[in-house]
């Protein structure tokens, strides 16, 4: 409580040795050892009563710190499994009318594509025009 150290206990029993003589050190050091005793108990009291008090505020707070710590990692699972499907899109691969089993007579549309709408009914939708890619020019030197 007082953290004194050895030195420090030997000058304090010198000075008391001076100041109160040989006859009434003895009976001073145990009223102050009997001192010592009681501010220790009561010190321990109310670190009890302390931690009583405080016992069930900080469950309630440690709980609801849990919980949002569940919370938020449940959420970053989420986002991370999304950002996953972002980064790695799963591709369907083309096929071809004919492997598909399409008649000649849908495959007469050249201008449309089928595709199947919600109702999983052929619907004929716009074909996709790819831009031309334009080559730049390159300056000639002089």
């Amino acid at each position: 409580m007082f953290n004194l150290t050895g030195s420090e206990i030997m000058f304090l029993l010198i000075i008391g040795l001076v100041v109160l003589g040989p006859e009434k050190l003895p009976d001073a050091i145990r009223r102050v050892g009997r001192l010592y005793a009681e501010l220790k108990r009561m010190s321990s009291g109310v670190q009890t009563d302390l931690r009583k008090v405080m016992d069930e505020p900080l469950k309630e707070m440690m709980n609801t710190t849990n919980s949002m710590k569940s919370l938020f990692s449940e959420t970053a699972g989420q986002f991370q499994s999304a950002a996953k499907d972002a980064v790695d899109p799963n591709f369907v691969e083309y096929q071809s009318p004919t492997a598909v089993g399409l008649s000649k007579s849908s495959e007469s549309l050249t201008q449309y594509e089928l595709t199947k709408d919600e109702d999983d009914e052929e619907v004929a939708a716009p074909p996709i025009r790819r831009k031309k890619r334009i080559k730049p020019k390159l300056r000639q030197h002089r």
